[in-house]
């Protein structure tokens, strides 16, 4: 049996693994949620989940009043951060090592729900061996590879995701976080720096400079219900201009997911 604490810090467009993760896993525990505008999605999805979760104010955390009591039970907190974030990769990065920095005194474990989002070769989890008093684990493949981003998560990492893209050249992925978040995920596109984008014509013209057609959705089974991702990709779509194909199956493969909820909480047991 787990017992500490398993910090989360999540990314929004992994939300849905942070919900298939703590719904699959059957142990009594006591979740919390650092109450900030970036969980407000994650908190209707727990509560349609019927998740139980204790919402905690943010400065009550920082400060200690938080009511986690590390001594006894098996508890999760989840820090989520802000999308725009993936827009500045280098910034991204500075965030999450100052926050596993901060919270490492608050948590016994630390769970990454983050790809690299264009920090390719930071292995987070070695960093933190190195700096912090606390292991942090990171979404990995079964070579040991972290996952590039939330599209290698989704389809089984590294050369999974490798594979998909040279199958896949000049298309767009779409997940369905992406199509539910898509018009906060737009503004933090690479493309799409150095445009003021007003409207739907303007993007438009950015997919199309940049010489995406079409777009892959690629659905993972464990977000939004099939009709809400049908009209999620539409709306996609609509913005975009793309038009859809649907990724082929055995395509995703949830091996990282299962596995870094796994490890991070057999770290609470020895």
């Amino acid at each position: 049996m787990a017992k500490g604490t398993l910090g989360i810090i999540g990314c929004p467009i992994l939300e849905d693994e942070i919900i298939y993760s703590l719904s699959k896993e059957t142990e009594e525990k006591n979740i919390y949620l650092i109450d900030t505008p970036p969980a407000n999605t994650l908190k209707r999805k727990l509560e349609k989940k019927g998740i139980p979760f204790t919402a905690i104010c943010e400065w009550d955390f920082d400060n200690g009043f938080d009511g986690v009591d590390r001594n006894n039970g098996f508890n999760v907190v989840i820090f989520m951060n802000k999308l725009g974030l993936h827009a500045f990769p280098d910034v991204l990065r500075q965030t999450i090592e100052d926050q596993l920095k901060r919270f490492q005194t608050r948590f016994d474990v630390i769970a990454l729900y983050y790809g690299m989002c264009g920090n390719a070769g930071w292995d987070v989890s070695k960093w933190a061996s190195e700096k912090l008093d606390i292991p942090v684990f990171a979404f990995r493949d079964g070579n040991e590879e972290v996952c590039d981003d939330c599209i290698g998560v989704a389809v089984g990492g590294h050369s999974r995701y490798c594979d998909f893209v040279r199958k896949h050249a000049g298309m767009f992925f779409v997940t369905p976080a992406i199509a539910e978040n898509w018009d906060e995920y737009s503004k933090a596109l690479d493309m799409t720096k150095g445009f003021e984008i007003m409207d739907i014509h303007t993007l438009k013209e950015v997919f199309e400079l940049f010489g995406y057609r079409n777009a892959v959705k690629i659905d993972t089974g464990i977000g939004i219900k099939d009709e809400e991702l049908e009209n999620g990709c539409k709306r996609f779509a609509d913005t975009t201009g793309l038009k859809f194909i649907t990724a082929e199956p055995g395509t995703v493969d949830l091996y990282p997911t299962e596995r870094i909820y796994k490890e991070a909480k057999d770290a609470l047991r020895h």
